[in-house]
C-alpha cells in the first residue's frame, strides 16, 4: 500500500492538485465574531476576501483538534500502514501538536506516521507536500517520501508583498518583521519565511514597485523547478501574474494559486507573492 500524504489548509494547493495526488487536507478553522467556519469546506478563498472587506469582526483562526487528527488517521488506516503528515510551521500554530496527539492516540494500531514541521507555510507548504506526494505516488517507501519532503524543505524561499502588516500584527505572527512596523504609511513592505517565522525582507516605495520586485525575487533563479503565483482575493491578477512568470522561466513548473482563507486573515487582501521551488 502506498504511503498517504496529510497536511492542512493552509497548504493552499488548488483542489485540483489534491484530488490528483490523493493528499488528504486538514482543515484550520476561521472565526468571525462567534460563527465557526472550516477553511475550504464551509468558507473559500472568495467567499473569505468578499467577507473580510465588509466585516466590522477581525477574523480570527484556530487549528484542528487532536480529535480531528486522529478521525483523519484512523480513516487511512483502511488504506495504508503509513502516513506522512506534513504541517505548517510549528511557530506559526499549534496544528503540529494536535497532529502529535493524535499520533499518539492511534500509535497502538499498527499505523506508522512520520509528522513533519515543514517551517513554512502557505504555498511554500504546498510546494514541500506536492514534492512528497510526487513521491509517494511512485510507490516510494516512507523513509524516502519524508527524504524527499526535507529536501524540499531546504529548496523552498517565499516572498509575499503586503499592503499593511496590521494583520500580521494583530493576528500575532509578525516575527521578526515587526522592525518594519512604524514606517510611513507610503512604504509597502515585502516579508518572507525563513526557520518558520515570518521575517522581513525590505521596503519599497509604491505598490507598483513591490510588484517589479515579487517578479524580480521569483526570477532570480532562471532555473527553478516549480512556482506557485498568487494575489490574495485577485484571481485575474493570480492569473497574470503566473502567466507573466511563465513567459520569462520556461524551465519552470509555474502555477497559480489563490490563498485560502487561514492565511488571508493574517495578510489580509491585495498581497501579492510567489512560492518557490529551487532545483536540487
Amino acid at each position: 500500500m502506498a504511503v498517504q500524504i496529510v497536511t492542512d489548509s493552509t497548504c493552499d494547493l488548488p483542489r485540483e492538485i489534491v484530488e490528483e495526488y490523493g493528499i488528504t487536507v486538514v482543515p484550520l478553522t476561521v472565526f468571525f465574531g462567534e460563527e465557526a467556519l472550516l477553511d475550504g469546506v464551509e468558507i473559500g478563498a472568495d467567499a473569505f476576501y468578499e467577507r473580510l472587506g465588509t466585516s466590522h469582526d477581525l477574523p480570527r483562526t484556530s487549528q484542528p483538534s487532536a480529535e480531528r487528527f486522529r478521525q483523519v488517521y484512523e480513516g487511512l488506516a483502511g488504506e495504508t500502514s503509513e502516513i506522512v503528515s506534513i504541517h505548517l510551521s510549528s511557530k506559526l500554530s499549534g496544528t503540529l501538536n494536535s497532529a502529535s496527539v493524535a499520533r499518539d492516540q492511534v500509535a497502538h494500531g499498527g499505523l506508522h506516521i512520520e509528522l513533519i514541521d515543514s517551517y513554512t507555510v502557505s504555498l511554500g507548504l504546498g510546494l514541500v507536500v506536492l514534492e512528497a506526494a510526487a513521491a509517494a505516488r511512485t510507490g516510494a517507501s516512507l523513509e524516502n517520501v519524508v527524504a524527499a519532503a526535507r529536501r524540499a524543505m531546504d529548496r523552498v524561499m517565499v516572498y509575499v508583498a503586503v499592503d499593511t502588516l496590521d494583520y500580521l500584527r494583530r493576528g500575532g505572527r509578525i516575527g521578526r518583521a515587526s522592525s518594519f512596523l512604524g514606517s510611513v504609511l507610503s512604504i509597502k513592505p515585502i516579508v518572507g519565511i525563513e526557520d518558520g517565522e515570518v521575517v522581513p525582507i525590505e521596503r519599497v516605495r509604491t505598490r507598483r514597485r513591490a510588484e517589479e520586485r515579487i517578479f524580480e525575487l521569483a526570477t532570480a533563479d532562471g532555473r527553478a523547478k516549480a512556482l506557485f503565483a498568487t494575489c490574495t482575493g485577485d484571481r485575474d491578477a493570480t492569473q497574470e501574474l503566473a502567466a507573466r512568470l511563465r513567459a520569462v522561466l520556461p524551465h519552470t513548473d509555474v502555477r497559480p494559486a489563490m490563498l485560502g482563507p487561514t492565511v488571508g486573515v493574517y495578510l489580509g487582501a491585495n498581497a501579492l507573492g510567489v512560492a518557490i521551488l529551487h532545483g536540487d
